[in-house]
C-alpha cells in the first residue's frame, strides 16, 4: 500500500515540474544553433519601419530565433520597439500584441542596414518590430 502515495506523488512532482527537469535541454538559444534569418520585407512609412501591419502576418518566433531585420531606412533607427502575439495574424480576428519585456527579444546589434533581434526565451511567439530615426 505505501507504493500508491508513492506513485501519486511522483506524478503529481512530474507534472508540476518544469519541461527541462527530466530530459535534456531542447531549447538551444546559442547563435551557432540559430543563424540569424535575414528578413527584407516591411515597410517604411513616414520614416518608420515595421516588419507588418498590426493586423498583418507576424514573423515566426519560437525560443533561440534570430532575424537580421534589413529596415530600409536612411541611417541607422535611434529606437527599435517590440511587440509579441501568440496570434500569427496581430489584432487580426481578435488576436492581440504587447510588447516584449525582459528576454523576449532582445536588440543584438541596430546598424545602418539592419536591426538584429533574438528570441532570448524558450517560449514560441510571433513578432513584430518596429524602428525610426525620429521620435517614437
Amino acid at each position: 500500500m505505501r507504493a500508491l502515495p508513492f506513485a501519486v506523488a511522483l506524478a503529481l512532482a512530474a507534472a508540476t515540474a518544469g519541461c527541462e527537469t527530466f530530459g535534456p535541454a531542447t531549447c538551444d538559444r546559442s547563435p551557432e544553433g540559430n543563424p540569424p534569418v535575414r528578413y527584407t520585407e516591411g515597410t517604411v512609412t513616414s520614416g518608420v519601419y515595421a516588419t507588418s501591419a498590426w493586423d498583418g502576418e507576424l514573423l515566426y518566433f519560437p525560443g533561440g530565433m534570430r532575424y537580421d531585420l534589413v529596415h530600409g531606412l536612411p541611417s541607422a533607427p535611434r529606437w527599435v520597439e517590440s511587440f509579441l502575439s501568440f496570434d500569427q495574424y496581430g489584432t487580426r480576428e481578435g488576436g492581440t500584441l504587447a510588447p516584449a519585456a525582459g528576454n523576449q527579444v532582445v536588440v543584438t546589434g541596430v546598424d545602418a542596414t539592419s536591426v538584429h533581434v533574438a528570441n532570448d526565451s524558450c517560449v514560441q511567439y510571433w513578432l513584430r518590430v518596429a524602428a525610426g530615426s525620429g521620435a517614437p
